[in-house]
């Protein structure tokens, strides 16, 4: 007579079946971090500038920079930043030499991380390198 290992098979069984019940076999698209999905400015970025930058890039306007709705894009796509002239806000497809994305990530060689005093959440700093990544669009 053979003699199981009673916690090992229950082990590898439900192994299996967490993997068989799980897996969509390839039917599912893939999401997250994927470049199908399009970033609005708009509709997704424009909000967190909303929320979190127009306390010093509004009416204030810090460093230069209005990040109103009427404006904010004109001010960053394909434009100087402040300061540092070689540099620009944000450029098309490229984030890793974006200032927005380097102030955000926290990147000291452009200075201060943005929003002053906070920290976005992973999931938004993603956007925004995935929407300079699709090319920086007015949409």
């Amino acid at each position: 007579m053979m003699t199981r290992n009673i916690p090992t098979v229950l082990l590898a069984s439900a192994l299996l079946l967490a993997v068989a019940g799980c897996s969509d076999r390839g039917t599912e698209p893939i999401t997250g971090g994927s470049t199908d999905t399009t970033v609005s400015f708009a509709a997704d970025l424009q909000p967190i500038f909303n929320q979190t930058c127009l306390t010093c890039h509004g009416t204030f306007v810090s460093g230069g920079l209005d990040l109103t709705p009427a404006v904010a894009w004109a001010n960053l796509v394909g434009v100087a930043a402040t300061g540092n002239p070689s540099l620009q806000r944000v450029i098309p497809g490229n984030p890793e030499q974006s200032v927005l994305y380097l102030k955000i990530i926290g990147d000291g060689s452009v200075g201060n991380r943005m929003p002053e005093g906070g920290v976005l959440d992973v999931d938004t700093i993603e956007q925004f390198r995935m929407w300079i990544v699709q090319g920086a669009e007015n949409n």
